[in-house]
C-alpha cells in the first residue's frame, strides 16, 4: 500500500535558480575591464585635467583683481574646456581602434558634441535675460552654467562607460566628480562670497579630485 505524501512542504519549481541567467551574470562581471586597459591613458587624464582647471580657476580668481575684459575668462575657459573635451575624445579614439569590440556602443562624439551645443544654446538664451544684471553676478550665472554642463558630462561619461563594461570601481570616481560639480554649481550665484573666490574654490576641489582619483586608481586599486 502506498503512503500518502504530504508535499506542501517542498519548495516550487518556480523558486529554482535560473541557470543560464546566472552563467551571464557571471560572464559580464568577469568581462568587466579596468578603465585603463579599455581606455590606455585615462587615469593620467585624472590629474592632467585636475592640473589644468585647477590652474584656470586660480587664475580666474587672480585676474578679479586687474580690470580684465569680460572675453578674456571666457578665453580662458573655452581653452580649458577645448583641452579637456580634446584630449578625452583622443583617448576615447585610440581605443576604440584599439581595442576589438564588435557590440555596438554610443557615440563619444555625438555626446560630447551635444553637450558643447547645448551649453551655446543655454548661454544664448540667459545672455538676454542676465544683461542688467551685476557683472560679479551675473559672471557666477554664466559659470555656474559651464560648470553644470560640466557636471552632467561626467555623470554621462560614467553611465556610457557601464556600456563598455568597464568596472564599476573606474566608474564611480566620474559619478563623484559629476555630482559635487552640479552642487557646486547650484549654490554658486546664490552664495555671495563664491561669486567672488568659487572660481578658484572650485579648480581647487577638481584638483583635489582628480589628483586622489589618479593616487587611488594607480596606486592602491590598480590590478
Amino acid at each position: 500500500m502506498t503512503d500518502n505524501i504530504d508535499h506542501t512542504d517542498d519548495p516550487p519549481r518556480d523558486s529554482e535558480p535560473d541557470v543560464d541567467a546566472l552563467r551571464d551574470d557571471i560572464r559580464q562581471i568577469k568581462s568587466a575591464m579596468a578603465i585603463e586597459d579599455r581606455y590606455p591613458g585615462q587615469r593620467r587624464l585624472w590629474l592632467v585635467h585636475g592640473v589644468v582647471v585647477g590652474l584656470a580657476g586660480v587664475l580666474t580668481n587672480v585676474m578679479f583683481v586687474y580690470p580684465w575684459p569680460q572675453y578674456v575668462y571666457i578665453l580662458v575657459w573655452a581653452a580649458v574646456f577645448a583641452l579637456v573635451g580634446f584630449t578625452q575624445w583622443q583617448t576615447s579614439a585610440r581605443a576604440g581602434t584599439a581595442v576589438d569590440d564588435p557590440a555596438p556602443k554610443p557615440s563619444w562624439t555625438i555626446v560630447f558634441g551635444t553637450l558643447v551645443a547645448g551649453l551655446f544654446v543655454i548661454t544664448a538664451i540667459v545672455d538676454p535675460v542676465l544683461a542688467d544684471v551685476e557683472s560679479v553676478l551675473r559672471g557666477a550665472f554664466f559659470f555656474s552654467l559651464a560648470f553644470a554642463v560640466l557636471g552632467m558630462g561626467y555623470l554621462l561619461a560614467g553611465t556610457i562607460l557601464r556600456a563598455y563594461r568597464i568596472r564599476a570601481i573606474d566608474r564611480y570616481p566620474f559619478y563623484v566628480n559629476g555630482a559635487w560639480i552640479l552642487a557646486f554649481a547650484t549654490v554658486m550665484p546664490f552664495v555671495e562670497w563664491l561669486q567672488y573666490v568659487g572660481y578658484g574654490l572650485f579648480g581647487i576641489l577638481f584638483f583635489l579630485h582628480g589628483a586622489g582619483t589618479y593616487y587611488l586608481l594607480t596606486y592602491r586599486l590598480s590590478d
